[in-house]
C-alpha cells in the first residue's frame, strides 16, 4: 500500500474515531480546571484536603461519563455505520446488523397511549417515547458505544501518529538548528502511514459485528420458531394419516370382511365391495402421495431444486416462467428451504397478488443461492401483511438466508430469497 493511501485512511479513522476520546479529554481538562478552583484557597487539615480533592476527581469523573453518554447516544450509530461500509470497502468486511425499530404505538380502551413499555396521554407523547426508546434503549446501540469506545483508545491514537508526527516534523523543520530531527520525523510519519490504519482490521472484527445478546436471542426466537413449526408439521401429518388414509385403510378392512361372508353366498355384491374397496385404496394411496410430497417432494430428492421448481409452476394456476443458472445442487436443508419458500411465494401470487404471470429466476453466485420470484399483480406485499412471508423470513433466518421484499403498491412485486451455501 502507497503512502497518500495510508495518510487517507488514517485520517479518515482518526476523524471517525475522535469524538468519543476528544469528549472525554476535553471535559476531563476544562472540568479539572474549574472544580479546582473549588478549593483554590481552602485552609484545612490534610483529611480534609484529600476529601475534598475526592470528591472534585468524581465529580469531574461524572462530567466526563455524562458528556461521553450523550456523544455515544448522539454519534454511536452513525459513526459505526459509516465504519462498517469503510470496513467492507477496505478489507472485505461484511458485518450487517440490525436496529430496533421504532415500536408502534397503539390507543387502548381506556384512552390512553401504549408504546409498547408504558402508557402516555397522547398519541404524539406515546410516539416521541418510543422513539427515544428505540434509540436509548437498542441493545445494537449500545454496542456500537463499545465499538466506540475501544476504538477511541485504540484506534484513535494509533490512527493520528502518521499525522502527529509529520506536524511535529513540519514544525521542527522551520525552527532553526532542529532541522534534522523535523526530517527524521517526517520520514517516520511518511514509514509508519501504510501500517498505522491496520489496527482498524482486529477491532473492527471483534466489535462492529452484530451485538452478542441480540444475536443469542435471535437464536432463541428462531430455536422455538423452529420447535413451533416442527410441532404444527406433526401435527398436520397426524390429521392428514388419521382424517384420510387411517379412515380409508379401516373402512377397506370392514368393506374386505364384508365381502368374504358374502363371497359365496352373493358373488355380486361381494364383487361390488371388491370394487370399491380398490376405489378406497387408490384414493389412500393418493392421500399418502400428497402427505409425502408435502414432508419431502419426491422430485426435490431424486432430481434437485431446479426440476423440482419447474414441477411447482407446471401446477401454479398462473403461468410462471423458470429460469435457471444453477450448476450443480444445494445441501438438502438448503434446497428444501427455497424449495417451500418458493412454493408458498407462488401460493401468495395466486391467493393475493391478483397476477396473470409470474416468474422464478435461480442462481448461484459469490457462494448464495437465491430464487427471486416476481409477478405483475398489485403488489403491497409484506412481511407483516399476513401472506406467510414473515414465517418464511424465519425459516430461512435458521440458514442464515434472508429474504427481501420489493412490492411497491400497484406492483410489481419482486422477493429475494437467499441463503449461503455451496455446490456439489
Amino acid at each position: 500500500m502507497n503512502i497518500p493511501t495510508g495518510l487517507y485512511r488514517s485520517a479518515v479513522l482518526a476523524a471517525l474515531t475522535a469524538p468519543l476520546p476528544v469528549t472525554g479529554i476535553a471535559v476531563a481538562v476544562f472540568g479539572a480546571g474549574f472544580v479546582r478552583t473549588w478549593s483554590e484557597h481552602l485552609s484545612a487539615p490534610l483529611v480534609v484536603r484529600a476529601l475534598v480533592g475526592v470528591g472534585e476527581a468524581l465529580v469531574v469523573v461524572m462530567w466526563v461519563a455524562a458528556a461521553m453518554w450523550m456523544v455515544h447516544v448522539l454519534t454511536s450509530r452513525p459513526l459505526s455505520q459509516a465504519a462498517r461500509r469503510f470496513a467492507r470497502r477496505w478489507l472485505g468486511l461484511h458485518l450487517d446488523v440490525e436496529y430496533g425499530a421504532v415500536a408502534p404505538v397503539a390507543r387502548m380502551a381506556t384512552g390512553f397511549w401504549w408504546d409498547g413499555q408504558e402508557y402516555h396521554r397522547s398519541e404524539r407523547e406515546a410516539r416521541r417515547r418510543a422513539r427515544m426508546n428505540a434509540r436509548f434503549h437498542d441493545p445494537q446501540v449500545h454496542w456500537d458505544g463499545v465499538w466506540a469506545l475501544a476504538a477511541g483508545f485504540g484506534v484513535w491514537p494509533v490512527a493520528l501518529l502518521p499525522w502527529l508526527a509529520l506536524a511535529g516534523g513540519a514544525y521542527l523543520a522551520v525552527t532553526p538548528g532542529l532541522a534534522a530531527y523535523g526530517a527524521v520525523a517526517i520520514a517516520a510519519g511518511l514509514a509508519a502511514a501504510p501500517f498505522a490504519w491496520r489496527v482498524f482490521g482486529p477491532l473492527a472484527r471483534r466489535l462492529l459485528g452484530p451485538n452478542q445478546r441480540r444475536r443469542v436471542a435471535e437464536l432463541e426466537a428462531l430455536r422455538a420458531d423452529m420447535t413451533q413449526t416442527q410441532a404444527a408439521e406433526l401435527e398436520r401429518i397426524e390429521r392428514g394419516l388419521h382424517d384420510g388414509a387411517q379412515a380409508r385403510l379401516v373402512a377397506m378392512g370392514l368393506s374386505m370382511q364384508a365381502a368374504e361372508r358374502l363371497l359365496e353366498a352373493d358373488p355380486a355384491t361381494a364383487k361390488e365391495i371388491l370394487v370399491e374397496a380398490r376405489a378406497s385404496s387408490v384414493a389412500a394411496l393418493a392421500e399418502l402421495r400428497s402427505l409425502v410430497r408435502g414432508i419431502n417432494p419426491p422430485v426435490l430428492a431424486e432430481r434437485g431444486l431446479v426440476d423440482a421448481v419447474r414441477a411447482l409452476a407446471l401446477d401454479a394456476p398462473v403461468e410462471v416462467d423458470v429460469r435457471s443458472a444453477v450448476a450443480g445442487r444445494a445441501e438438502r436443508p438448503v434446497e428444501a428451504a427455497v424449495y417451500f419458500a418458493v412454493s408458498e411465494l407462488l401460493a401468495n401470487v395466486a391467493k393475493h397478488a391478483h397476477a396473470r404471470r409470474a416468474t422464478v429466476e435461480l442462481e448461484h453466485t459469490g457462494g448464495t443461492l437465491t430464487a427471486v420470484v416476481a409477478d405483475d399483480g398489485s403488489g403491497g406485499a409484506s412481511a407483516g401483511g399476513g401472506t406467510g412471508l414473515r414465517g418464511i423470513e424465519r425459516r430461512l433466518a435458521a440458514l442464515g438466508g434472508r429474504l427481501d421484499i420489493d412490492s411497491p403498491s400497484g406492483g410489481p412485486t419482486r422477493i429475494t430469497v437467499a441463503v449461503p451455501c455451496a455446490l456439489s
